[in-house]
């Protein structure tokens, strides 16, 4: 009998995903799907996982500089949906006033 080769199982997430969020949780399902918008925008090629990277960085370091009587808890999930917004905006999928206005309403 011949031995077939076996491969791992591939991560179903971006190859840049390589810390916990392997396996991610989610307490909501709005976190859910706001990783899954941007795993999957940047896996279509609308933009580059390091830009959204980037966007995450700078949304976590406003929140880290903000006075800690202003900060509220820490949620990451909204640093990651805050850098989504600015990732969209930022690569030409939506507009900055589209922007404002859906978060206005």
């Amino acid at each position: 009998m011949e031995a077939t080769a076996t491969t791992a199982p591939t991560s179903p997430l971006h190859d840049a995903c390589v810390t916990d969020m392997n396996a991610p949780t989610f307490d909501a399902d709005w976190q859910r799907r706001a990783f899954g918008v941007a795993v999957a925008l940047s896996e279509f090629g609308h933009y580059p996982w390091d830009a959204f990277q980037q966007r995450l960085i700078a949304a976590i370091g406003a929140w880290e500089a903000t006075s800690a009587t202003e900060q509220g808890s820490w949620q990451y999930y909204e640093h990651w949906l805050a850098a989504l917004e600015r990732v969209l905006v930022e690569h030409d999928l939506v507009a900055e006033d589209e922007m404002r206005a859906l978060l206005g309403a």
